[in-house]
């Protein structure tokens, strides 16, 4: 749809639209910052979508579930082409919604059973864990003066987490890293044919590596995720197919760490450019809880998340077209100001961080939401005691993770020392 054919209402004169640069992040807050000021919704050319910026607005959308779709939460931006499709259906890559882009009472129905297992009691239960792997990892670099913080720590860390929760060991966590960032980008990113057809054959491999956990799980039943999902199961399709429990373990496969590895990334480069709030941490720990909040809020892993319109709705006083994407911006509606003061300001002792939408809101509110809170915190917690002079490295180029809706630094590189 033309941006010409789809708009009603008054017609907003900063074209916004046009300047929006949907896979760059340099630049992209300060565009936000502008949009919620000019131009709190406007159309992208490039993406085809309505790109909604202030709080009050996106809020309002998470939440009505009978004029808004998650359907397209997960869909790729750029649909695949034929020929690759018709690839993976001839390779059994036969993945199919769970409660992420499910509405109603399936969505409902899934993610019940998937909350008995990711609920706060049994994720918090994985502390002790947790804390032992980040302090493997710490070790690693102790003495070592200059690293990449996230090559060394974030990266992996976060998938090993999951391996615990899907009862993995001994797996290669570089490979699943890598399956989880082509998945990324095949959905979120802007692939050309070639890459997308090579990114194809690793989903299937991905897929296929899904099947594995669930298929052992059916042999050697543990106390994990999975083999929750086949208890639950009971060979039963009525309650859940085979597929939707090889759905949701692929979609925690990727999920459930990709996001915590940014927003750990954009937590401690924050804390790190703003030394004197690293500072405070380091004479005050019991700060760190709320240091994590306010990295969710400034600088959130997710910066924007999809909706679909099912009828004409009218958003920040523009009508949006039934059948409507609509890009609700995270980023943006995290730092306006009319709920949060000085918004574009990092500052750990905030009262209403919390507050922040980066989790989303209402029945489709995350559910690893616990577990990414607890990793952040536990990680922080362990860096600040064991490196509480680590710096960044000064004029260092930083790069972005190249999709519409992740967002984290691709590299970091820290002094250790002073």
């Amino acid at each position: 749809m033309h941006k010409a054919e789809a708009r009603s209402g008054p017609c907003p004169v900063a074209g916004l639209g046009n300047i929006y640069k949907p896979y760059q992040h340099d630049g992209m807050y300060e565009l936000f910052r502008r949009a919620r000021v000019e131009e709190p919704v406007f159309y992208s050319e490039e993406l085809g979508f309505w790109v909604v910026t202030k709080r009050e607005d996106v809020e309002p959308v998470f939440r009505d579930t009978k004029r808004f779709s998650a359907v397209v939460a997960s869909a790729a931006v750029h649909p695949f082409p034929d020929d690759v499709l018709s690839y993976m259906r001839a390779a059994g890559y036969t993945l199919e919604p769970v409660h992420v882009n499910l509405d109603g009472q399936p969505h409902a129905h899934i993610r019940a059973i998937a909350a008995r297992f990711l609920n706060i009691k049994r994720l918090s239960s994985y502390e002790d864990q947790i804390r032992r792997l980040a302090r493997d990892h710490i070790e690693k670099i102790k003495g070592a003066g200059r690293v990449d913080i996230v090559e060394t720590l974030t990266y992996e860390l976060p998938a090993q987490v999951v391996f615990l929760l899907l009862g993995e060991s001994n797996v290669n966590t570089a490979k699943i890293k890598s399956w989880a960032d082509k998945r990324l980008m095949t959905i979120f990113g802007k692939l050309g044919h070639d890459e997308l057809m090579e990114a194809s054959r690793e989903l299937v491999d991905f897929w296929n590596y899904a099947k594995g956990i669930v298929a052992d799980r059916e042999r050697n039943p543990k106390d994990d995720y999975p083999s929750m999902l086949l208890e639950i199961r009971g060979g039963d399709d009525a309650v859940l197919t085979r597929n939707q429990v090889e759905s949701l373990v692929f979609a925690l496969l990727l999920a459930g760490h990709e996001t915590t590895t940014n927003a750990l990334g954009n937590l401690i480069l924050e804390l790190l450019s703003n030394r004197d709030q690293w500072e405070r941490l380091v004479s005050d720990p019991s700060l760190i809880g709320a240091a994590v909040e306010e990295g969710l809020r400034f600088a959130s892993s997710v910066v924007t998340w999809r909706r679909r319109a099912l009828e004409d709705v009218e958003i920040g006083g523009i009508t949006i077209p039934a059948g409507s994407t609509v890009l609700l911006a995270l980023g943006s509606a995290n730092r306006d100001e009319a709920h949060f003061v000085e918004g574009e300001t990092f500052d750990i002792t905030r009262r209403n961080a919390r507050d922040h939408l980066s989790f989303g809101k209402g029945i489709h509110m995350c559910l690893g939401a616990p577990l990414a809170r607890l990793e952040m915190r536990v990680v922080i917690e362990e860096l600040v005691k064991a490196f509480p002079d680590m710096r960044l490295v000064r004029d260092q180029r930083i790069d972005w993770i190249p999709t519409i809706t992740f967002r984290g630094p691709v590299s970091l590189e820290v002094e250790l020392a002073a």
